[in-house]
């Protein structure tokens, strides 16, 4: 089984088109056609592992989708035999100045209920090449997750890279944020034999930015033995 787990900003949508024979889009909840539960607590990992059944799967994660994968792979390492990481988020990472502004701003106007706002922030800081396709998706998400006090599910305060035994693919967009550069580095470190690229011309989300290039070598990783 392969599965593909969207960024953050997106939804299951973001792999429609992608050129990988025989993946799954795995949407989370709180996006697209995936409501948040009406009460209690949920783990995204939790309804991944649920998804791979017994396993094992080879994982595609872009951004927070990314940690969510990373998650699974340290945890329960028999589950998943390739990894592929696409501008991947880290829980315990030191953001920058940047980021943390970014960040508090976004907070700032969902909690006026300027969802619209909003959006238009998200996409504009993580995809302002790509506002008519990611748009609708983050819009959607925003919507769901409105009143929610937790839309992001139990969530590790750290990973144990050091657990991870899946083959290893770590990828990063050539103009995305440093914070992602140091990231991908630091997963290419501490992950045992795992591989680094970078996408040329794309930024925070290559599948989407540079499809053909991103999903070529993305097969060429899985099929490669």
């Amino acid at each position: 089984m392969i599965a593909l787990v969207h960024a953050g900003i997106c939804d299951a949508r973001m792999w429609d088109g992608f050129d990988l024979p025989g993946a799954v889009a795995h949407e989370l909840r709180g996006f697209g056609q995936t409501p948040l539960p009406a009460s209690g607590t949920f783990s995204h990992a939790d309804d991944l592992e649920a998804a791979l059944g017994a396993g094992p799967a080879q994982l595609v994660g872009a951004s927070f989708g990314g940690l969510v994968c990373l998650e699974v792979a340290a945890r329960r390492p028999e589950l998943v035999s390739d990894l592929v990481l696409l501008d991947a988020a880290l829980p315990d990472h030191d953001w920058s100045d940047q980021l943390e502004e970014y960040s508090a701003q976004e907070e700032g106007m969902i909690e006026q209920g300027d969802l619209e706002g909003a959006t238009e922030l998200n996409v504009a800081f993580w995809a302002p090449t790509l506002a008519r396709v990611v748009a609708p998706m983050q819009r959607r998400a925003l919507d769901l997750q409105a009143g929610s006090e937790d839309p992001e599910g139990v969530a590790p305060e750290s990973i144990d890279l050091g657990s991870i035994r899946a083959r290893t693919l770590v990828a990063v967009g050539q103009d995305d944020y440093e914070d992602f550069h140091v990231i991908a580095r630091r997963l290419h470190e501490e992950i045992q034999d795992a591989q680094l690229a970078v996408v040329k011309g794309a930024g925070h989300l290559p599948s989407l930015e540079r499809p053909d290039q991103t999903a070529a070598l993305v097969r060429y990783f899985l099929n490669r033995r």
